[in-house]
């Protein structure tokens, strides 16, 4: 049997089925160190990624949101439930944020290459939406 091989840039053991890139080079010559600040377009917000300051920002989430629900530091069941209310708020927020992206002119490709899925994907699941939406804030405004 020949061993699987994971990619690298899924750090900490990761065995999911994520095909994640490491961080991306940026065309404007940047070297992609926190808090440089690109021009639209030309930004390490691309394409989804792994890196150090997300598993820091995750960690650091799910801490917070496990003491402030009462639990103590430690408490495995605690984590998987805030890590997972942490992934369904995430998701919930996807279909406005998609619609706030056509809004502002990203085509289905683009949004697909930042949500890491194909371009029919994310049509099919948020294309209603972004047009209800839009047709809302036009009958709205």
């Amino acid at each position: 049997m020949q061993a699987v091989e994971f990619p690298s840039c899924l750090p900490r053991g990761w065995l999911g089925d994520e095909a994640f890139l490491p961080a991306p080079p940026c065309s404007c010559g940047l070297t992609g160190a926190p808090f440089e600040f690109h021009r639209p377009g030309c930004d390490r917000s691309t394409c989804p990624y792994l890196d150090e300051e997300s598993l820091a920002l995750v960690a650091e989430a799910a801490a917070s949101l496990v003491g402030l629900r009462g639990s103590v530091t430690g408490d495995a069941g605690a984590v998987l439930a805030v890590l997972t209310s942490l992934i369904a708020e995430g998701q919930a927020q996807l279909p406005d944020a998609v619609a706030d992206a056509r809004d502002q002119g990203f085509t289905w490709s683009e949004i697909a290459s930042r949500l890491a899925v194909g371009a029919s994907t994310v049509r099919h699941r948020y294309g209603h939406y972004a047009t209800w939406r839009a047709a809302l804030a036009v009958v709205g405004g």
